[in-house]
């Protein structure tokens, strides 16, 4: 069953052609007057594999991009400012410079390409590096000089022995977006398969705890 599930994962994040993931949000035309200025390069709203060979290091990789859900990430960003400050007599200017979805399915796809067992690595959670947000997940400030410090962009969804041991599969997402001129780069790291408990599109929660992460700074 979990081979299944990372094989799905695979295939909906290179899928140009699969449909969006419908998200039901309450009240989201609320929040449509709030203006956003999307500033993100232009791949970091594209579906991307970074390799097919299982010899390649960015073998298991994929950048996710916005189609796969509706509403979109961006709008997902634009929502939850929106709700954070409806009690404010003002909303802020929204300027974001980064927002993209990584996820990394390396460990669990060489194991099953390779006839390894997957066991209860793939279900187990990552050991957290820092804080909590509804699940267990790495979550760091960061800084635009380390984001560009990759020689490739796949390595960017690479992650230490210290924050993901079991080499779980992961998502992780980087969003840099500024609110009234305070401009804040954050990180956060969460697994594919999510507890029984929780029910929820891990894409769609990775996305949702990088904003929540984002927004615990102001």
């Amino acid at each position: 069953m979990r081979y299944f599930l990372i094989i799905f994962v695979a295939v909906l994040a290179v899928g140009c052609t699969a449909p969006s993931l419908k998200i039901d949000v309450p009240n989201l035309a609320e929040s449509s007057f709030l203006l956003v200025e999307d500033l993100r390069p232009p791949t970091e709203k594209e579906n991307k594999a970074f390799s097919y060979s299982i010899t390649s290091g960015a073998y298991g990789i994929y950048r996710r991009g916005d189609k796969l859900i509706d509403p979109s990430p961006v709008r997902l960003l634009q929502h939850e400012i929106y709700k954070k400050y409806a009690s404010e007599s003002s909303f802020p200017k929204v300027k974001v410079h980064h927002l993209v979805v990584y996820n990394n399915l390396k460990s669990a796809l060489r194991k099953s390409a390779t006839g390894g067992i997957l066991g209860g690595v793939v279900g187990a959670l990552i050991v957290a590096g820092n804080q909590k947000h509804g699940i267990d997940v790495v979550a760091n400030l960061t800084t635009e000089e380390e984001f560009n410090s990759f020689e490739k962009e796949y390595q960017r969804a690479l992650y230490t022995q210290e924050q993901n041991p079991n080499k779980v599969s992961v998502n992780k997402v980087y969003l840099e977006a500024e609110l009234d001129g305070k401009r804040t780069f954050i990180m956060t790291m969460t697994p594919v398969e999510l507890p029984k408990e929780v029910d929820k599109n891990s894409h769609v929660s990775a996305i949702e705890t990088a904003i929540a992460y984002f927004l615990d700074q102001y």
